[in-house]
């Protein structure tokens, strides 16, 4: 092998490249989840009221704490406290009891809602930007190696 240098730097496109197409698949399967409430919703901040747990055969998701206007008056100050389960609940984000969430509701129907990420997460959109410019810079760094 006349040139290590060249396997090396094969290698680290390879890494950089799968990492950032790990990255990408994950950020656009929280983007999708978003997609569930099928509006642009309210966004507010909530907390895990219960994890996800499992009792016996029965599955029980993780439910959110957070407070928006009563249920038909979307103009209303936002005090009706809710406590319900996200439609997103095999989104990525780790929902364990405590967890400051990132939400949003409909506001026609306030006890739909879906959670955008934990209040120490990149955004989905964020994150599928940085990933996407690892994969780009993995086959930058492959192109450059080949020429």
């Amino acid at each position: 092998m006349s040139q290590p240098w060249l396997t090396c730097s094969l290698l680290f496109a390879a890494f950089w490249t799968f990492v950032g197409a790990h990255g990408t698949r994950a950020a656009l399967r929280a983007r999708r989840s978003l997609g569930r409430l099928g509006v642009r919703g309210v966004r507010t901040r909530g907390e895990v009221a219960n994890s996800a747990r499992r009792v016996g055969t029965s599955y029980h998701p993780p439910q959110i704490r957070y407070q928006a206007p009563p249920p038909g008056h979307p103009t209303a100050p936002a005090t009706h406290t809710y406590r319900q389960v996200p439609l997103n609940t095999d989104s990525p984000n780790a929902l364990y009891r405590g967890t400051p969430v990132i939400l949003r509701y409909d506001p026609q129907d306030p006890r739909r809602a879906v959670v955008v990420r934990t209040a120490k997460a990149y955004s989905p959109t964020a994150n599928l930007v940085w990933c996407v410019c690892c994969v780009a810079f993995g086959v930058g760094v492959a192109a450059f190696s080949l020429m």
